[in-house]
């Protein structure tokens, strides 16, 4: 930050580094900087927390509110530490969200996006449009549009989902056929097999 240590008040914070009225908040983010009693406002009507009776400006004194610093709530009826405002069930302490809809709170949920995958499945378990994330990118692969991140897109790859496979069509209009010849071959070379244990089998008959 540019003050060398010895004379920084916060020589491991970057973002701050004097403390005028030495309550452990430096000035940067000290709502107040010369009263050491304040240091915070959450409200900005100009009184400090700690002297506020209602620090974040909802109508709820601090000592009746919940969620003193926060204006958008204030009950939490049944405890789950979320407030009854985002709260879909309010007098249930084990659930609080719901995000299919389903009237099911998403931790008994086993499906909370009802996409038909199961979370314990499901790459994406709050997102409905997506569940599989074939490439680990982050993506889900209805919106990747290289799914197994070999650099091959899509829709030109034979092998969409395999990154060690790829048909990459060439500028002649044509495509390296290698992969599918290989392919070709082993199923051959299995059905071969195959007929000699069937034969094999018949004459031990």
């Amino acid at each position: 930050d540019g003050y060398t240590d010895d004379v920084d008040d916060f020589p491991l914070d970057v973002n701050e580094w004097v403390d005028t009225d030495g309550d452990g908040f430096g000035d940067n983010g000290d709502a107040f900087p010369d009263d050491a009693t304040e240091w915070a406002d959450t409200d900005g009507d100009g009184l400090g927390d700690n002297a506020d009776i209602d620090a974040d400006g909802d109508g709820v004194d601090d000592n009746q509110d919940a969620f003193p610093t926060d204006a958008s709530e204030w009950l939490d009826s049944d405890g789950d530490g979320v407030g009854d405002n985002s709260d879909l069930f309010l007098n249930d302490s084990t659930e609080w969200a719901d995000n299919d809809g389903d009237s099911i709170g998403d931790n008994a949920d086993t499906d909370d996006d009802n996409d038909g995958v199961a979370d314990s499945d499901d790459a994406f378990p709050l997102d409905a449009t997506e569940s599989l994330d074939t490439d680990g990118d982050g993506i889900g692969n209805n919106a990747d549009t290289d799914d197994d991140g070999d650099g091959v897109e899509d829709s030109i790859d034979a092998f969409p989902l395999d990154a060690s496979l790829s048909v990459v069509p060439s500028s002649g209009g044509g495509g390296s056929t290698a992969p599918l010849t290989l392919l070709a071959t082993g199923m051959l070379l299995w059905l071969r097999r195959r007929r000699r244990v069937r034969v094999d089998e018949r004459q031990a008959a």
